[in-house]
């Protein structure tokens, strides 16, 4: 994605064991944000959808907080708001 420092840290999800967040550094306001996460589901988790156990992984990216950043947004709430008038007037 063009991110020149990243890094991963361990973390703790609650249906995925051993689990790690993403994060890339922010040159412009010098600090690090989470990108997502990532982890193997648990056996409690996936035995009682699949019948056997097996690991299965599991990530999502939580590219929200780069669009948030990009629209130059404070609260990344407000990407998930109904306001009609907000979406209309802004700029993609």
């Amino acid at each position: 994605m063009g991110f020149e420092k990243v890094r991963f840290r361990p973390a703790y999800f609650p249906y995925t064991e051993m689990s790690v967040e993403p994060e890339i550094y922010f040159e412009e306001k010098g600090e690090w944000m989470e990108l997502g996460g990532a982890g193997i589901f648990r056996p409690e988790v996936t035995v009682p959808l699949m019948g056997f156990e097996c690991p299965v992984l599991a990530w999502g990216l939580g590219l929200d907080r780069v669009v948030a950043l990009k629209l130059g947004l404070n609260d990344i709430r407000d990407l998930y708001i109904s306001d009609l008038k907000w979406l209309r007037e802004s700029k993609v």
